[in-house]
């Protein structure tokens, strides 16, 4: 078989980078195969953190033999995406008149490298087909043909022949003024992908995108792309690293992708199947309003408020060690046990979602963030789950005293390991959860945040239910309070009321107000309580997520209807 070489595009994300590379090798032909790879350089501006990532991708594609023959080229200036694919296919498909394409996102199956050659080879004298893709779009409709053409192309892993390469214009202003002479603006999208948008903004200069101008080039000729009827890649970067894709990208590219599937290839006659087309441009049909949209609205009566304002939000993490680190955790499946290098100190982590909307929360936005004269305040951090609340405070106050309540036995074990892990003192942690007496409860273990008295879920999973011990406050306010987080999953009513006499005590507290369905709503309880301590209070929705509209129904998240933050705080406790 005449093997097509591989061209690979690279720039700062040496996490993504590495994961391409290893699925790469991992291919059935990878060790027969030749690899170009294409570093990009700094920008004019790259701050110090954009070099040693540069840096780092450069030692990165040197580092093993991803396949038969490695060649690297790297770049001193920074042509961008764009600019770097042009220039770089151009130059090895001159040479080798046949090229497949990756960038630093996609991961590959093992028989990608497979179907992308035989497809190279069966349809390379098949003039009106462009290329090869290893992506199968989502359809309406199971399609039964292995193989099937679209009248567009598909950039994430793809391949094409040099007599087709340069029939592309990549002027976009030249394609635009054709396009608008013809009057087929309308024509050019396909289901709800707006191609003719995506061509005027890259010649305004709102994208960079190469890939619209080989599809309007494409397009203009009546050519067609080969796919397979599973998906043989995977794009990790909808994390919002890529250049032209965000988080949202991914609801529209829900794929999973065949790692080990090999897709057989028989040549068929070159044309389109108007029942195939048609499966893929209604699957989002704008008419409907958006059924993803719907879908999506259905789903998130059953995400928590904390865990869809986190997947709303883009970390914008300021160490170079935490974004490798934090890329990772985006791909770890829920309750997954893992641990991370975090700040130079390992952190165990039961569940990912949870920890990467906490720490968005506690160490980015900083909800927790205080000032005091006191150099050595005492904080109570009711409800301390794996420690990251604690392990800020003493960040923000080394000499702080903090006692920190957690009764989940399962999320208590992680939390005394990271607490020992960032070697605190005065760190003074108690394997039980707060109420206005000791007893002792059952407490639905939920492997993350959010385990819950079986008090206010009674129909929860009776299996993951164990009797815990239960303390009052009371002994634990003998002297000023500086802060006191009460986060403890709706038994802050109960707490409160006992405490009420002693939150004179207290200067600044902050509690997490949780409404049960079908329960008595106890807000204006725990209101009347902060106020006659004398608290100002301030409040907000956990991650800004309001509902829109409220009448037409709640969201239900582990029994629970409405959460709220309160902020208490004293006008003179600085």
């Amino acid at each position: 078989m005449n093997l097509a070489p591989i061209v690979l595009f690279v720039y700062n994300r040496p996490w993504h980078t590495e994961q391409t590379l290893n699925a790469l090798a991992l291919n059935n032909l990878a060790d027969k195969s030749v690899l170009y790879i294409y570093c990009d350089g700094p920008k004019k501006d790259a701050s110090e953190e954009d070099l040693k990532k540069i840096n780092e991708i450069n030692q990165l594609v040197k580092s093993k033999q991803w396949c038969k023959e490695v060649i690297v080229i790297e770049n001193d200036i920074n042509l961008g995406l764009a600019n770097s694919v042009i220039k770089g296919v151009t130059e090895v498909i001159e040479k080798h008149g046949r090229v497949i394409v990756l960038e630093d996102d996609i991961i590959t199956g093992a028989y990608f490298l497979k179907f992308m050659n035989d497809g190279l080879n069966l349809y390379k004298d098949e003039k009106e087909v462009f290329g090869v893709s290893g992506l199968k779009f989502p359809s309406s409709s199971v399609i039964k043909k292995s193989t099937y053409f679209l009248p567009i192309m598909s950039s994430w892993g793809y391949g094409t022949w040099v007599d087709r390469w340069n029939k592309i214009n990549f002027d976009g202003n030249e394609l635009l003024d054709i396009v608008k002479s013809k009057k087929i603006e309308n024509q050019l999208d396909f289901g709800t992908i707006k191609y003719y948008k995506m061509l005027k903004d890259q010649t305004l200069g709102k994208n960079d995108s190469w890939a619209v101008r080989f599809y309007v080039s494409m397009f203009l000729q009546k050519g067609v792309f080969l796919y397979p009827n599973i998906t043989l890649l995977k794009n990790i970067g909808l994390d919002g690293t890529g250049v032209h894709c965000n988080n949202d990208s991914e609801l529209l590219f829900p794929v999973d992708m065949q790692t080990d599937v090999d897709v057989k290839i028989v040549k068929q006659k070159v044309m389109l199947d108007s029942k195939i087309v048609k499966s893929f441009t209604n699957l989002y049909p704008d008419s409907k309003k958006n059924k993803s949209k719907e879908f999506k609205n259905k789903l998130s009566k059953f995400i928590a408020p904390e865990l869809k304002a986190y997947i709303k939000r883009k970390l914008n993490l300021k160490t170079s060690k935490s974004v490798s680190e934090f890329d990772r955790l985006k791909l770890v499946p829920r309750y997954v046990k893992t641990s991370a290098i975090i700040h130079g100190k390992e952190l165990q982590i039961p569940d990912s979602v949870s920890f990467l909307f906490m720490y968005d929360e506690i160490f980015k936005t900083e909800i927790y963030k205080f000032k005091t004269k006191n150099k050595s305040p005492y904080i109570i951090d009711g409800g301390a789950n794996i420690g990251l609340a604690s392990i800020y405070f003493k960040q923000l106050y080394p000499s702080a005293e903090i006692v920190a309540f957690e009764p989940d036995p399962f999320i208590f074990d992680v939390l005394e390991a990271n607490i020992k892990s960032h070697s605190l003192d005065d760190v003074k942690l108690i394997n039980k959860g707060l109420w206005n007496e000791n007893t002792r409860l059952n407490f639905q273990s939920e492997g993350a945040d959010a385990g819950i008295l079986e008090t206010y879920n009674k129909s929860s999973d009776k299996a993951n239910s164990k009797s815990v011990p239960m303390t009052s406050l009371r002994p634990y306010i003998k002297s000023k309070v500086d802060l006191l987080k009460l986060d403890i999953e709706g038994a802050e009513t109960v707490v409160l009321k006992d405490i009420a006499e002693d939150l004179d005590k207290v200067d600044r507290i902050f509690v997490e107000y949780h409404s049960f369905v079908g329960q008595q709503q106890t807000l204006n309880e725990l209101i009347n309580i902060l106020t006659e301590a004398k608290f100002r209070i301030y409040m907000s929705i956990p991650g800004n997520d309001a509902l829109k509209s409220p009448f037409m129904g709640l969201s239900n998240y582990n029994n629970m209807d409405f959460q709220l933050n309160i902020f208490g705080f004293k006008q003179d406790c600085n």
